[in-house]
């Protein structure tokens, strides 16, 4: 199936080109350039997946649970961005992608086109997000069923070789809640944790139920566009024009009454929100991941703690990481380099030498590699070698 475009740009009336700002108009030549460039690249792709309906008898009353009109199967129509290898399709390796919960499938078009190189690449759209159908209540936005839908993605997609996983923030929580449900299947090869560790300290969590329950708007697409790019800079080190536009154009939506705002079914994040309120603990799953595991941590993440990750290395001693310099939640991977650098591991994540190293926040310097005797992260040892004169990483 052709792509078809649901972004601002191209579901805006020709009459609100004509009141556009200067920047708004560079704004919209950028944005369609971009998807002039990146569309033709993919495929769209759906299934059905099957919501039970015994799920929802968890938010019903006890004396509903029998009532056929509320309590039935739900069919949901879910959507997917395949990138075929440029090189060898048929037989080469297969990377799917779980980004945050705020995330479209549109967020990896840059990782895919870089990736895509030597790999297959699968981009999912939650449901509620992009292409892919609602679900009808908050309850139903679970880690529990976003892990049902990623299985469903698998036997769906059916790679034809091995397969590794990519998770960004929410799509590492909804990796681990699959391996506590028992999932597995031989072609499952590596594992890339994007900045979530098995817990999430409670200033954080809390700050995101919260947040996450907000839906905020901007009255003009310039300020958008700007507010967006300040949300991604508050993560840390800065992210390039490009990839600030491709973003909002494909993340928001424009609302006629409130103007700007993220793109999703507001049951979605309310759902989200419940969640993070619950107690969180994925240590065991955590350990259990079945693959080798690549480990993506911002020097200055607020979740990805240094603390939690000496922890996920001394638990996981085979465990691979690279350290954002300057990066807090999101070390987006846009890049050439940065695209390059995670897409080696993959194809090498069999090696049983553990890759340690730093990234560092220019995108054209290579990162630092590290070797580590201690199982402390690369950020704790150079914080530690700086104090000791003429020491180096």
């Amino acid at each position: 199936m052709r792509p078809k475009d649901i972004s601002v740009v191209g579901n805006l009336p020709q009459a609100a080109f004509e009141e556009f700002s200067d920047k708004e108009k560079e704004i919209v030549a950028l944005a369609q350039e971009l998807d002039a460039r990146f569309l033709p690249q993919f495929e769209r792709r759906e299934f059905t997946y099957l919501h039970h309906a015994h799920k929802m008898k968890s938010y019903l009353p006890e004396g509903l649970h029998d009532d056929a009109n509320l309590v039935r199967d739900q069919h949901v129509r879910i959507s997917y961005n395949y990138w075929e290898a440029r090189n060898n399709p048929e037989t080469a390796e297969t990377i799917i992608c779980l980004g945050g919960i705020y995330n479209s499938a549109r967020r990896f078009d840059f990782f895919a086109e870089g990736a895509a190189r030597n790999f297959n690449v699968i981009a999912l759209d939650y449901p509620g997000k992009g292409h892919s159908a609602n679900l009808r209540m908050p309850s139903d936005y679970t880690l529990e069923t976003y892990a049902d839908i990623v299985a469903a993605l698998i036997d769906h997609a059916a790679p034809a070789g091995k397969f590794h996983l990519l998770g960004h923030s929410h799509g590492t929580k909804v990796i681990y809640t699959m391996v506590e449900q028992g999932f597995s299947n031989p072609n499952w090869a590596g594992t890339v944790i994007g900045d979530m560790p098995p817990e999430t300290p409670p200033g954080p969590k809390l700050r995101r139920a919260w947040r996450n329950r907000e839906r905020p708007f901007s009255h003009s697409m310039e300020e958008a566009v700007k507010r967006l790019e300040n949300f991604l800079q508050g993560h840390g080190a800065p992210v390039s024009r490009e990839f600030v536009v491709h973003d909002f154009n494909h993340g928001f939506e424009h609302h006629t009454r409130e103007g700007f705002g993220w793109a999703y079914d507001p049951n979605s994040m309310q759902g989200y929100a419940d969640e993070y309120l619950q107690p969180y603990d994925k240590w065991q799953a955590y350990k259990d991941l079945p693959t080798p595991v690549l480990i993506l941590a911002g020097e200055k993440s607020n979740t990805a703690t240094p603390e939690a990750v000496k922890r996920m290395l001394e638990e996981r001693p085979d465990a691979s990481l690279l350290v954002y310099e300057g990066v807090g939640h999101y070390p987006e991977l846009v890049t050439p380099r940065r695209i390059a650098e995670v897409a080696k591991w993959i194809k090498n994540a069999a090696d049983p030498q553990p890759l340690r190293a730093l990234v560092p926040a220019d995108p054209e310097k290579p990162m630092r590699k590290a070797i580590v005797q201690d199982n402390n992260p690369p950020m704790q040892q150079r914080r530690r070698k700086k104090s000791a004169p003429g020491s180096a990483l």
